[in-house]
């Protein structure tokens, strides 16, 4: 009888790898063909019912915010994604002359320099190991920042924010399917979302997310410095056109040794390079082609630099810096991060940025309320978030 059970379960075993190999092969014919036959859809386009799914996934996100803090007290409340910090280091973001008029538009559109501030993050809800699987995101904010900005409660600020991650696309391509998968994720269940519930309907599963979803999770990087870091999301660049952004590592970045089985080995490694010299990053925009396929409302398809090749339109440096400080890594924790925090001629765009707008301001405002912490934007490189300007001796990193 054991060996009838045997037999069995390995045939069911069998049975399932087959039916999925089945789906995906059918799935990938699919999406080929579609993709072959599929008409340029270039254009912002915002459906009827999208702010109802946006309602739903701030109570899911606030949903995750509260269970990682109660997995995790008695520390903070956290951020619903990137909640683990490896620092945030002082750095500058310079912009040179620019000799084309397509590009000159906000932060770009004189030569400056700009003080600013860079968070490097794991992905995850709440805290793990740097060996576990994982998508690294560079969050940079710049400070001094004329003009109008597009959040109405915070008009006036002085900051602009680009918010970035190690891959060039994401996995999900509206607010419908992002809010279901974060609906998913806050009951806790990382695949019901891929898998419709589990439902044996296998082709209302969704093969193209979950691939896509898997190459986002990638093994650590040898450093937080050597990686390049990709907006996702697409942007206004004046009123014409549009854009998407990154930051590549500069080839004279180094990579130092460290235990790579310790759990915050990135943070050693960050702290290890930059107690001993310098890094850089080149900033570049890829401008949208009208006429090839660089969707603003789809972020799982990949703007091809064969369409649109990137062009370097800032540099940023980091100074030599002791950043693992308690109050330091404090601050970095009340920072808040949007790309929202920006002026007209940088918009964001598409709905995963609409999503954004509203997501990200209702965690800020959430977890700073339940950390008793007020909101306020940094006026420089001080590490207080009063609201007030800079003392002139915190000027230099």
């Amino acid at each position: 009888m054991d060996n009838i059970r045997d037999n069995w379960k390995k045939m069911k075993k069998k049975t399932l790898i087959i039916v999925i190999t089945v789906a995906l092969i059918i799935t990938l014919v699919v999406i080929l063909k579609n993709s072959a036959a599929q008409k340029l859809n270039n254009a912002i386009y915002e459906p009827s019912d999208e702010k109802t799914y946006i309602s739903d996934a701030i109570s899911s996100a606030i949903s995750i915010v509260t269970h990682s803090q109660a997995k995790t007290a008695p520390s903070p409340y956290r951020r619903d994604a990137h909640a683990k910090a490896h620092g945030c280091v002082k750095a500058t973001f310079t912009i040179p002359e620019l000799n084309n008029p397509q590009l000159k538009h906000g932060v770009f559109s004189e030569p400056k320099q700009y003080q600013a501030w860079i968070r490097f993050s794991n992905g995850f809800d709440r805290p793990q190991s740097d060996n576990v699987k994982d998508a690294r995101g560079m969050a940079i904010k710049l400070m001094g920042v004329s003009g109008k900005k597009l959040l109405k409660d915070e008009q006036d600020e002085m900051t602009q924010d680009f918010v970035m991650l190690n891959n060039p696309t994401f996995f999900l391509p509206n607010v419908k399917e992002y809010t279901e998968f974060i609906q998913y994720q806050a009951q806790g269940s990382q695949f019901g979302f891929f898998f419709n519930n589990f439902n044996w309907n296998i082709f209302k599963w969704h093969f193209k997310d979950l691939f896509l979803g898997m190459q986002i999770l990638k093994n650590p990087p040898k450093s937080l410095l050597s990686e390049q870091y990709h907006s996702l999301t697409a942007y206004r660049l004046g009123n014409e056109n549009f854009m998407k952004y990154s930051a590549k590592s500069c080839e004279t970045n180094k990579i130092y040794s460290v235990d790579r089985d310790a759990d915050n080995f990135l943070r050693t490694e960050l702290k290890e390079q930059l107690s001993q010299g310098n890094a850089c990053f080149d900033f570049l925009v890829q401008l949208q082609n009208p006429q090839e396929n660089m969707p603003i409302e789809d972020t799982r398809v990949l703007w091809k630099e064969k369409d649109s090749p990137f062009i370097k339109v800032a540099k940023i440096e980091i100074q030599q810096q002791d950043f693992d400080t308690e109050l330091q890594n404090n601050f970095c924790e009340n920072l808040s991060f949007t790309p929202w925090h920006a002026v007209k001629a940088l918009e964001p765009v598409g709905g995963l940025n609409r999503l954004r707008k509203a997501v990200y301001t209702e965690i800020s405002r959430f977890r700073h309320s339940k950390n008793k912490v007020e909101r306020h934007e940094p006026q420089g490189w001080c590490l207080t978030l009063n609201g007030k300007e800079c003392p002139t001796s915190s000027l230099a990193p």
